[in-house]
């Protein structure tokens, strides 16, 4: 239906475009050539004319001269000026017929019904004038046969010239039409396999163009965006039950011992019993949270404050957890850098990448927390010796409950949320969180956020 649609009205258009333009331009341009030939030719036409028609005058002048009498004079030129195809007429200068000659046209009797046209000359002989000659011929203008039949070779060949050029013109916007098209028609297809769920279908055929460049880059890139989206979502929709089946089931198990007598409802039990409702209960607020920043509904309280001295206050609250696996933490925290954050917010994305370093490095492993600036920008990192990332796994690490089975594997716990929620928080800040690691080699994690100068 999409491929239909789009076949009749891009590729039909386009050539019913192409092949009204060229049909408009062929049209007026033969008009024009054709007015232009004719005018021209008829401004040559009379030049000629009035040329031969002072070599007419001159010859019965000049012969006149010689003869000195009419009836001589038109013994002498009479048969030339029978074949020059006109009437001529000879007054003296009192109006009185002196010689006529009769056109060749009119002797063979094709004249009779065609209108004449009719010019005069004086006759001059010696610089005086003796008489006026009449020069009759046919039609609006003095044209013989070989006028005519140029014309007419002119105008045939223009209109062969015009038909041929049409269907070349026709032929020509078929092909550039769908020339055009088809690569549309093949981001039409592929769109359409897009939308039945076929998420693994690429436009092959890449075309050269710019536009059409970009637009098939687009579409392929939409393509991979809803594979690996498909993905996530099966994922996460696994991760969820997962983690919420754990708490559940405890929850289940254990009241159902208690109902059935076979615990006694004790306070080790019961405040077991609320450990996994309060971890039930941050799960839905982590995603209620995520919620929030993703509509833009999150409210971020801005103030000015010391970056550097948030940092070594959450260094020293969380060296704890740092001594107990016996890691080294090397501090470089530069002084008196100042932002307008929400101090909170951030101090959740600090506490998160502690955590995961300390969490996903082993006994006796190096962490580096450093805080610089750099231009416009308060530059924090934290990097780690620990397991690491894959790199098939470092694209989806700000999804979800996105998980990597190497690197991130539920055996550190964790609800899968806190990178999602780290990046939302940076993002509402107007900072950047990048990512760089090997697997088993280590990670680090970089945040920058805008300096308040």
């Amino acid at each position: 239906m999409v491929k239909k649609m789009i076949k009749n009205d891009i590729r039909t258009k386009t050539a019913a475009s192409f092949i009204s333009i060229a049909l408009l331009s062929i049209v007026v341009f033969s008009i024009t050539i054709n007015i232009l030939i004719i005018n021209n030719f008829g401004i040559y036409i009379k030049q000629s004319a009035n040329a031969e028609f002072d070599n007419i005058a001159t010859l019965i002048a000049e012969t006149y001269k010689e003869t000195g009498n009419w009836d001589d004079t038109s013994s002498r030129i009479a048969h030339s000026l029978m074949m020059s195809g006109y009437g001529i007429v000879v007054r003296d200068l009192k109006g009185n017929e002196v010689m006529k000659i009769a056109s060749m046209f009119s002797m063979m009797g094709l004249a009779n019904n065609s209108k004449t046209s009719t010019k005069t000359l004086p006759v001059v002989v010696d610089g005086k004038k003796v008489a006026y000659v009449d020069i009759t011929y046919t039609g609006t203008m003095p044209m013989n046969k070989l006028d005519y039949k140029f014309l007419y070779d002119v105008n045939k060949y223009i209109a062969l010239i015009t038909i041929l050029t049409i269907a070349l013109v026709f032929i020509i916007s078929l092909y550039v039409s769908k020339y055009l098209t088809k690569p549309i028609l093949n981001i039409a297809k592929v769109a359409s396999k897009l939308e039945n769920g076929d998420y693994d279908v690429r436009v092959e055929d890449i075309p050269k163009e710019e536009e059409l460049l970009t637009l098939t880059a687009a579409i392929n890139h939409l393509g991979a965006s809803l594979k690996s989206q498909g993905m996530l979502r099966v994922q996460m929709t696994q991760n969820i039950a997962h983690e919420l089946r754990t708490p559940l089931s405890t929850l289940k198990s254990h009241l159902e011992a208690i109902i059935d007598g076979v615990w006694e409802p004790s306070k080790e039990r019961i405040e077991s019993l609320y450990e996994e409702v309060v971890r039930l209960s941050n799960l839905i607020n982590d995603i209620e949270l995520l919620n929030k920043i993703e509509i833009d509904n999150l409210k971020i309280n801005k103030a000015r404050f010391n970056l550097s001295e948030l940092i070594k206050i959450l260094l020293i609250n969380y060296e704890s957890i740092f001594v107990n696996k016996n890691q080294h933490l090397e501090k470089n925290i530069e002084d008196d850098i100042f932002v307008n954050a929400d101090k909170d917010r951030l101090s959740e994305v600090l506490i998160n990448l502690l955590t995961n370093a300390n969490k996903y490095t082993g006994e006796g492993g190096n962490i580096k927390v450093r805080l610089y600036s750099e231009g416009q920008y308060a530059v924090i990192t934290v990097s780690d010796n620990g397991i690491g990332i894959s790199k098939e796994d470092l694209p989806f690490i700000y999804e979800r409950f996105y998980r990597s089975e190497k690197s991130r594997s539920r055996d550190y716990g964790g609800s899968g949320l806190g990178l999602s929620i780290a990046k939302a928080i940076i993002k509402a800040h107007n900072g950047t969180i990048n990512v760089e690691s090997i697997l088993n080699e280590g990670t680090k994690f970089t945040v920058k956020l805008p300096l308040d100068l």
